[in-house]
């Protein structure tokens, strides 16, 4: 029935609760299928049903088919693991588990396969995250070892479970029944046109949001139903997905390996054998569950804030962690920042960012429209040259490209004449609203307050109770940028500032 159908239109059904009803529902449940169809409406009509209702009870009352019995085989899969008896090194752990992602297949960056390690234990840790990532498995080609990946993170996962196509019903069924940690490959080949998908895994992103609601049939009746999206998913395919889900996600990139490099292939039992390294994750994290929950330590801003997002549960892991996780997130996490691709940026943000550093070198109050055009068009790396059919921008589309940002020309003097010109103040409110820098080359420095949180972190505090670092947190380590700072452009229309123009 079409879920637009209101309820009150539908009619009331019996359950079935009298005697009569209950033998009649286990005879026709042990007729053949046709002897049943022959017979179905008729009894619907006696009984006062609906025939979907009567078909549904007769269902339940079938005697299983053992083939058919999808429960038995799922419990194959759907595990619960038995903690490990003793407690566990969690540096060590989390050492293991990378070392085994990198035995089998060859990352494109060295902070991948630190990210995949502490997003596996994390997985083991649902109930204790207000928000968590996908994470994403791209690779430029084919053959890049991304189902080999997916393969290695199930066997070590909670719950793992691999499929590598589903409807959207279901993934949240599945989701809701069995709170697997989901493994989907070739999302390339169906998942990345598929509208109600990809609402479905946007969903699952904070756990707040992390429902759908569908309309059922429950007990004969037509009701609104609220499926769970909530559960770590790990996504695989080549190239990009949408950008709204590329942004729920940590990245993790493979590339195809050189004659010189060797991976180990993938043992026949592999799931069998880290058992017990399933059990020691899943020690560590009911040790460890509380003490994370209660952190309210961040990530610095570096990047967007829907980075920061993503990395927060994996910092407040490696800080857990301690030794040396917390740079090595740390460097992780400003890798991708700097690796977020500008092309996808808005063409707005583009050139606001751009008209920002040509102010930035010329040191000026004003600027010609003309002159900025012309810095525009020899920028490498940047569309302007060719903006439209192989012709350079003109004025007409900077003008219409920096109004929605509050930036627009204004008739002023310059030079001692009149001029269209650019004022360095609307350009630097409106960069520090909208074109926040990006992280550059890193250099990691541990703050000042070592966290109490790592019993193996120990050494002594080597930052000033004023630190210059630009990127550090109140607890844990942080990245410092080089010439970088999150206010930057803000920076640019400080009347203190010893660089402010003339």
């Amino acid at each position: 029935m079409d879920a637009s159908i209101e309820l009150a239109d539908l009619p009331n059904t019996l359950d079935v609760t009298n005697t009569d009803a209950q033998a009649e529902v286990k005879r026709l449940a042990a007729l053949t299928a046709a002897e049943y169809e022959t017979e179905r409406k008729a009894v619907a009509r006696r009984l006062g049903w609906r025939t979907s209702a009567l078909d549904a009870e007769v269902r339940k009352n079938r005697p299983r088919d053992p083939g058919d019995d999808a429960d038995q085989d799922t419990a194959t899969v759907i595990e619960t693991v038995e903690l490990w008896p003793y407690q566990v090194d969690g540096a060590s752990l989390a050492e293991e588990i990378r070392d085994r992602l990198k035995a089998h297949v060859v990352f494109g960056a060295s902070g991948d396969a630190d990210c995949a390690a502490l997003w596996i234990i994390g997985s083991f840790l649902m109930d204790t995250w207000r928000l968590w990532p996908r994470l994403l498995v791209t690779s430029p080609t084919k053959a890049c070892g991304k189902s080999t990946l997916l393969e290695t993170i199930d066997a070590m996962a909670h719950r793992g479970f691999i499929v590598s196509n589903a409807s959207p019903a279901a993934i949240f069924r599945a989701i809701e029944a069995w709170r697997p940690t989901l493994l989907l490959d070739e999302a390339d080949t169906w998942m990345k046109q598929n509208e109600e998908l990809t609402g479905v895994l946007n969903s699952g992103h904070t756990r707040r949001t992390a429902r759908v609601i569908r309309v059922a049939e429950v007990n004969g009746e037509h009701l609104p139903v609220a499926f769970s999206t909530w559960c770590p998913m790990v996504i695989a395919g080549i190239g990009s997905q949408r950008d709204t889900l590329m942004s729920r996600s940590v990245i993790i990139s493979l590339r195809r390996k050189l004659p010189s490099e060797t991976v180990t292939r993938l043992p026949i039992n592999l799931h069998d054998q880290l058992l017990g390294l399933r059990r020691q994750i899943a020690r560590w994290a009911a040790d460890n569950a509380v003490t994370l929950g209660a952190m309210e330590i961040e990530p610095p801003a570096c990047g967007n804030d829907r980075m920061q997002d993503n990395f927060t549960p994996l910092w407040r892991i490696a800080v857990a962690l301690g030794e040396s996780w917390p740079d090595r997130i740390a460097a992780a996490y400003a890798a991708q920042a700097m690796a977020e691709d500008e092309d996808a940026e808005p063409a707005g943000i583009m050139m606001l960012r751009d008209i920002a550093e040509i102010f930035a070198s010329r040191r000026a109050d004003r600027v010609a429209t003309s002159e900025i055009v012309s810095d525009l068009m020899v920028m490498e790396e940047r569309p302007w040259a060719d903006w439209r059919h192989g012709r350079p921008i003109n004025a007409q589309s900077v003008a219409k490209l920096m109004k929605p940002f509050g930036v627009n020309v204004r008739v002023l003097k310059l030079h001692g004449a009149s001029a269209r010109v650019y004022l360095r103040s609307d350009v630097a409110a409106a960069a520090a609203r909208y074109a926040s820098q990006k992280c550059n080359p890193v250099t990691f420095q541990q703050n000042q307050q070592v966290s109490d949180l790592s019993k193996r972190n120990l050494e002594p505090r080597v930052t000033r109770e004023k630190s210059d670092n630009l990127l550090k947190t109140n607890e844990g380590y942080g990245v410092t940028p080089k010439g970088c700072a999150h206010d930057d452009y803000a920076a640019l229309d400080d009347p203190n500032n010893p660089d402010t123009w003339a």
